[in-house]
């Protein structure tokens, strides 16, 4: 029997680590600016100060200093970006009031990794091709999809709400049902209307939790994100189950 290790949802601004092809690469640069430090700590200082145990949202540090990119609507068509492991943080409107939590907000490179789409403006994109880089596990992986996979995923309706799970993605992008997933009683629990798709319930409640964030100069307990879409964005997909770095899809 084939071992499976994740489900995947794709989600609209799933931020990840990619480094900007254009800007360079400083290791163990700090957040570029009070709103991205202040942003990555809420969540990532209390695990920096190792008083919890839990995954990074961001990253442990920046991976680039502050940059410049095109936006036609930011001030001189450019907008202030820095890159971490898993977000592109971006301050699209200076003017705006920093004390908003989406002063800054996290680039949609799901989207434009699974489309190609590069988005330059609020409806200006440049078009390259889809990526051939693996949405999660090993960057060595052969087996598990790519975000270009998602980009071959056939048209149709979106699935409804689930009470388990069943459906298998392979690399190439075929879909698959599986009826051994059921084991796992992974089902889906939240409508995104905006997309119209549904979230399965592991992603949603993390979304949705709390824990010991940093804010204003103290620690407290308190939701993680005070938006449950704000690191995640909306998803694009229905979610899969795929294989392991090691076993292939059968």
């Amino acid at each position: 029997m084939n071992r499976y290790v994740a489900l995947l949802l794709v989600c609209a601004t799933l931020a990840i680590g990619v480094a900007p092809a254009h800007g360079a690469r400083a290791a163990d640069a700090p957040a570029g600016n009070s709103a991205f430090l202040r942003t990555w700590a809420r969540t990532d200082k209390a695990v920096a100060d190792q008083r919890t145990s839990r995954t990074w949202m961001w990253g442990p540090q920046a991976n680039t200093p502050l940059l410049l990119e095109p936006y036609r609507e930011s001030p001189n068509g450019l907008r202030v970006v820095q890159y971490f492991d898993k977000s592109r943080m971006e301050i699209t409107q200076p003017s705006g009031d920093p004390a908003t939590p989406w002063y800054v907000t996290n680039g949609l490179l799901a989207t434009e990794l699974i489309t190609g789409r590069m988005q330059v403006g609020d409806a200006s994109f440049q078009q390259r091709a889809p990526a051939e880089v693996n949405v999660a596990g090993d960057a060595d992986d052969p087996h598990g999809p790519t975000y270009a996979t998602f980009s071959r995923l056939p048209a149709g309706a979106a699935p409804g709400a689930e009470a388990v799970v069943t459906r298998g993605l392979r690399r190439d992008g075929s879909v698959f049902n599986d009826e051994r997933f059921a084991q796992y009683a992974i089902g889906t629990t939240h409508f995104t209307a905006e997309t119209g798709y549904w979230i399965a319930t592991p992603f949603w409640e993390f979304m949705n939790s709390s824990g010991l964030v940093y804010a204003s100069g103290f620690y407290s307990t308190a939701a993680l994100f005070e938006n449950p879409y704000y690191a995640t964005g909306f998803p694009i997909s229905a979610a899969y189950w795929a294989a392991s770095a090691s076993i292939a899809v059968a």
